[in-house]
């Protein structure tokens, strides 16, 4: 028997089948349509699915459950995208129902950072740790969170961690609100913040790494942090300030045993974990923040497959 596990992105999207184990035995990364519509993406997915049964030889009949991870907001019972803002026209789309069709297997739904805590806490930097917080930083700011081993989702829809209020004046988050955690420490705020000061710190080497001002990004201000430049340090440390202050505020609520992050922005390394740490020391509960170790996940981009593929099999 088998399992399928599908990590769905706005840019790339990820199909893996696994033995009943959760061992990968085929898998593949496909560009995501989008631009397309709904119907598009959802045939490219299940063509690739198909594609890798028949390269492990296995068939239709073998699939006994499905795991899939998409952004949301969703409605996990009913394996529903309600609306996926970096998918278009994904508005009340009945995501779980194509692909039990498609493949005549039950398929679970849940959000996509969800499942890439539910991968780290299983497979990856939470092994054998009951009480996590995962957040993922990256183009936007997101979180998980796993307690007692199993996932806790609230009412549906918890660990926004990237939505905390960190400065109530600050930037226009792409959610409406202002100061947002994900305005002020994504990579898409890094480099936009990094641009608003090469207004005055023109001769940074963040544009020589870049190429010009207007192709910063985050890669090229951690690039120029480190050759030196005082200008990319600082906002790093910025940076690392505000991810340490929502990591303190999760710390003080969930007290958690570890505090895992993962997504693009963490391959800057010490570069961001120094100054989340010292912030989370400084900032969280003296006896909360000796509880927890905050460490950097161990999966990269495969947390959420893994995750997937884990669902299909916990509830398959």
């Amino acid at each position: 028997m088998a399992v399928l596990g599908i990590d769905i992105g706005g840019t790339k999207t990820m199909v893996a089948v696994a033995d009943d184990c959760g061992e990968i035995v085929s898998q593949a990364r496909i560009h995501t349509p989008r631009e397309q519509g709904p119907d598009a993406v959802l045939s490219e997915i299940e063509f690739a699915g198909k594609l890798l049964l028949q390269e492990a030889e296995l068939g239709r009949e073998e699939v006994k459950a499905i795991g899939i991870g998409c952004g949301g907001p969703l409605d996990r019972r009913r394996g529903i995208i309600l609306t996926a803002p970096n998918l278009p026209g994904w508005d009340d789309l009945p995501l779980a129902e194509y692909f039990e069709k498609s493949f005549g297997a039950p398929a679970y739904l849940d959000n996509d950072v969800n499942l890439a805590a539910l991968g780290e806490a299983r497979r990856g930097a939470g092994k054998g740790v009951d009480h996590l917080a995962y957040f993922n930083i990256g183009t936007g700011i997101g979180g998980g969170i796993i307690i007692g081993g199993k996932l806790y989702r609230g009412c549906g829809n918890a660990g926004e961690f990237g939505h905390q209020i960190i400065e109530p004046k600050g930037p226009t988050c792409l959610c409406g609100k202002r100061g947002c955690l994900e305005s002020l420490a994504s990579g898409t705020s890094i480099a936009r913040r990094a641009k608003e000061y090469l207004a005055v710190h023109w001769d940074s080497l963040i544009v020589r790494m870049a190429g010009t001002v207007d192709k910063v990004t985050a890669e090229s201000v951690a690039q120029a942090a480190r050759e030196g430049d005082e200008l990319a340090q600082r906002i790093w440390r910025e940076t690392g300030e505000y991810l340490g202050l929502g990591v303190a505020n999760v710390v003080n609520i969930l007290n958690p045993r570890r505090v895992i992050l993962g997504g693009g922005v963490i391959e800057a390394g010490d570069l961001i974990l120094d100054p989340v740490r010292q912030t989370v020391r400084e900032r969280a509960m003296t006896q909360l923040a000796e509880d927890v170790q905050i460490v950097p996940g161990a999966l990269s981009d495969q947390a959420g497959i893994i995750g997937a593929i884990c669902l299909a099999i916990e509830r398959g």
